[in-house]
């Protein structure tokens, strides 16, 4: 396939799936030949250090808030600051996600009069549709990036047939998984938290990574691990960082779990996360994918997670390749993790899933595309 030209835009690269996602697949298609723009309004983020020199970064240096946001004149400005790129760099390939992403890209391409392939990318379950305001919104905005996609991308199976259910042609959209980002770096051997760590005392380390979110529900696994190490002595991890920081190390502390829990922050390179684990938990209510699952079956480390929509049960294979519980109930979670801890599946089981996810393979799924 000849190279074409190809723009990826996600809004910020601050921590996340779908940022690291985008860095990923833009410096894959970059190395295959393709001359590729990672287009965002603010470039800060420990996403940025893992953007391949191969990959142009156009950065319009927008200030953010803590949640994300830009507000409305700078959306503006952002808008036709996108409809003006396009114009100048005539792609043949625009990627974007997420939801917000997916708007504004749709709408710059109306406006810049642009021809090229558009592929919106959908990461997370819709919510059920309502008669509210938002949801009436919600509508409208997702009619005009239908219109004007080529395809959508929907990163599991699951996510696929609710946009399917939503009105989606079925036929316009492409299943492509998130990829595993490349193993190549090699896990330190010690980090700033380790001496927190050893400090907790014995047992198995289990660790969970994402957003402190309500979708994420730490809580939740909280009072698992509040249920488990009343029977057996063990350690909790919680990479990430984000709004209910304050609120869940409150509730270690009224658990009476405090000594046992360590929230080191967000960590950049998940090699990090995996190599002190005996054991990754994913507790979300709600998962389009779920890249940690796939991170930690790369690196050997048994999983348990909830059965959360959608992405948990594709990756493990209705449950074969680790358990699946209840969403929310901490009690089945508890026995989940100790079952597992007691006899977790081979190693080389669950990379050979992982390899699954490569990023090769996925970046085969995201060329073939283009032809």
């Amino acid at each position: 396939m000849s190279g074409k030209r190809i723009v990826f835009h996600v809004p910020s690269l601050r921590g996340g799936g779908a940022e690291r996602v985008w860095v990923l697949m833009a410096n894959e298609l970059a190395a295959r030949g393709h001359e590729v723009t990672l287009f965002v309004w603010n470039g800060e983020g420990p996403n940025a250090a893992l953007l391949s020199p191969d990959v142009r970064l156009v950065d319009l240096g927008m200030p953010i808030t803590r949640g994300g946001r830009f507000g409305k004149s700078r959306t503006i400005r952002g808008l036709l600051a996108s409809a003006h790129l396009y114009r100048r760099l005539r792609p043949d390939a625009v990627f974007s996600g997420p939801d917000f992403a997916n708007l504004i890209t749709a709408l710059a391409l109306y406006l810049s009069m642009s021809d090229a392939l558009f592929f919106p990318s959908f990461h997370a379950a819709a919510a059920l549709p309502t008669r509210d305001l938002g949801s009436r919104i919600a509508g409208v905005t997702g009619s005009v990036v239908a219109a004007r996609a080529t395809k959508g991308i929907a990163v599991s199976t699951g996510v696929g047939e609710d946009l399917v259910r939503r009105g989606a042609a079925r036929e316009r959209i492409a299943v492509i998984h998130n990829p595993l980002p490349p193993t190549g770096s090699v896990p330190a051997a010690t980090y700033p938290w380790q001496a927190d760590l050893d400090a907790m005392g014995e047992g198995p380390v289990i660790v969970t990574a994402g957003r402190l979110t309500r979708v994420k529900d730490q809580s939740t696994l909280l009072r698992a691990f509040a249920h488990l190490v009343a029977e057996r002595p063990a350690r909790l991890v919680i990479f990430g960082d984000g709004p209910l920081l304050g609120e869940l190390k409150s509730e270690a502390q009224a658990l009476g779990i405090a000594g046992r829990v360590l929230f080191p922050g967000y960590v950049n390179d998940p090699a990090a996360c995996y190599a002190v684990a005996d054991l990754f938990a994913l507790s979300s209510t709600s998962e389009g994918f779920g890249n940690v699952l796939i991170e930690a079956m790369a690196a050997g480390v048994p999983v348990v997670s909830t059965d959360a929509p959608y992405g948990p049960r594709e990756i493990l294979e209705d449950g074969e390749l680790g358990p699946l519980v209840p969403v929310g109930d901490a009690t089945a979670l508890a026995d989940a993790m100790s079952r597992t801890l007691d006899d977790p599946l081979p190693a080389d089981r669950l990379r050979t899933r992982a390899a699954d996810f490569a990023l090769p393979v996925v970046g085969d799924a995201y060329e073939a595309l283009l032809a």
